[in-house]
């Protein structure tokens, strides 16, 4: 007990020796999952430090200057992630980075989540899927998870056809406004008959913390359909991008997440000549968006096709192509296109079919013209077959809390505080709201016990009978009611 004491007084008075300011800068110098943990230190680290809105913005600022790559991996109906630093110049050979190993992060999802990731954004991903209706925002580096709210649709009454239909939501993408610091959820909705071409109504939810969450209607309507031209959504400087079908062709939609408001951009007539589902895909490309361009793989000598926005309110592109000699060709020819990272290199993804010991990616520097291939380790203890992996560049750890109101994490008890609580049984539990009180579940006896506990009770009620007007008669009667309590819950 002595020792237990010193301890605590030695702890709070070696708290007080640091200060806050200098807490927070060593605090921004260690990883997230390291963060994550020291919220169980004390409930002065918990809320007075790691709830900051300075320490989280600046632990984001420190962040930007070591991004990583993140890998979500679907396996065998479940999502696992990893990640590891990203290589800052993968192309020179002093780099040790030509083999790298990822680490998971330990976030359990319940079954009913689904396993579909998009690109994240800003630390944070959306995750949603086809099979279950269900969407979720996940905080990798902190290990939280917020449900978003159903989204509520208009039927529609009248239509082409005589029968009644609704709407349906075609796809929901992550968005994020470095000016105002806030990260939001757009819904896009599109019609059940692709003969409907009317226009949809489309909605945005905010996510703020200790706030009602709630969707709200964008002013402005269009028909929209998703591309299965160009794939792929990206974030550049607080505007969303993705692509939507017009017809025949395509375009990019652009939704300004500050605003709330939509804009078009045409795309070229070479990417209208794309032959296969998702030949294109969208990309940042040294903060502007960039449209890179699959070749088909049975081409002998390949090359490197993309598109540069240099004007959007002209809808005005660049082409750039960079021909590749049949030997790194091969190495990229059954690849996956991942992205440009910031630093400059264009990066492609093993396939998934390969074994956990053989992913790798390949770094092609657009200055020097060469390839630089890292091997990715650390999935060992996945199963290789039904097995997906997803990479995404530049991802950065935020230990934001999408819940300001969740309870604190509880450090360790030790023996002599375990022994001064009460028995879980006669503690009661917050459940639901905060006003409802679920009493725990009574004691269930034997038919054994319940025998003995009725002969003690008709044998003391007797005795109690004659000495009601004795000191023992009150402690009697509150024994005979724990009995009375027994006999019920049996």
């Amino acid at each position: 007990m002595l020792k237990h004491e010193f301890s605590r007084h030695e702890t709070s008075q070696s708290s007080n020796l640091i200060p806050v300011d200098v807490l927070i800068d060593i605090l921004t110098r260690v990883p997230a999952k390291s963060i994550a943990r020291f919220r169980c230190v004390s409930k002065f680290w918990a809320s007075s430090i790691l709830r900051r809105r300075d320490f989280t913005d600046l632990f984001l600022t420190m962040s930007l200057t070591r991004p990583r790559l993140f890998f979500p991996i679907r396996s065998d109906g479940k999502l696992f992630l990893y990640s590891t630093h990203q290589p800052h110049n993968p192309d020179d050979d002093d780099d040790d980075d030509s083999s790298l190993v990822a680490t998971p992060y330990h976030t359990s999802f319940p079954e009913y989540f689904p396993c579909d990731i998009y690109s994240p954004v800003c630390g944070l991903v959306l995750l949603q899927g086809c099979e279950r209706k269900v969407r979720v925002v996940c905080n990798p580096a902190t290990g939280e998870f917020l449900t978003l709210p159903k989204v509520l649709l208009k039927e529609k009454t009248k239509l082409i056809t005589a029968q009644k239909k609704k709407e349906k939501i075609a796809r929901m993408y992550l968005g994020y406004d470095p000016m105002s610091k806030q990260f939001k959820v757009l819904c896009m909705t599109t019609n059940f008959s692709p003969f409907d071409v009317r226009d949809n109504t489309h909605q945005v939810l905010t996510l703020e913390s200790g706030k009602k969450r709630v969707w709200r209607t964008i002013e402005r309507k269009f028909h929209f359909e998703e591309s299965y031209r160009i794939s792929g959504d990206i974030c550049i400087n607080g505007v969303l991008y993705f692509a939507a079908a017009l017809g025949l062709s395509s375009m990019i939609v652009c939704f300004d997440i500050r605003s709330e408001k939509f804009s078009f951009i045409n795309t070229k007539k070479d990417v209208e000549q794309g032959h296969y589902t998702y030949s294109f895909t969208l990309f940042n490309y040294k903060g502007r968006l960039g449209i890179y361009h699959e070749e088909d793989s049975c081409y002998q000598i390949g090359r490197i096709v993309f598109w540069v926005l240099e004007d959007a309110e002209n809808h005005k592109w660049s082409k750039h192509i960079y021909k590749l000699c049949p030997l790194e060709w091969n190495l990229i020819r059954y690849s996956m296109f991942v992205g440009m990272a910031g630093t400059g290199e264009f990066v492609w993804s093993s396939s998934y079919k390969d074994s956990p010991n053989s992913f790798y990616l390949s770094f092609y520097s657009l200055e020097s013209e060469t390839f630089t291939k890292v091997n990715i380790q650390g999935f060992d203890e996945l199963k290789q077959h039904h097995r997906f992996i997803s990479t995404y560049l530049d991802y950065v750890e935020n230990v934001k809390w999408l819940i300001s109101d969740k309870p604190l994490p509880r450090a360790p008890q030790n023996d002599a505080a375990s022994r001064s609580k009460k028995p879980k049984s006669t503690q009661t539990r917050l459940v639901g709201k905060r006003n409802s009180i679920q009493k725990p579940s009574p004691t269930v006896l034997s038919v054994k016990d319940k025998n003995r506990a009725w002969q003690e009770k008709s044998r003391g009620k007797r005795i109690a009978t004659s000495s009601m007007g004795t000191p023992g008669g009150p402690a009697l009667s509150n024994r005979f009611a724990a009995l009375d309590s027994l006999e019920d819950a049996g």
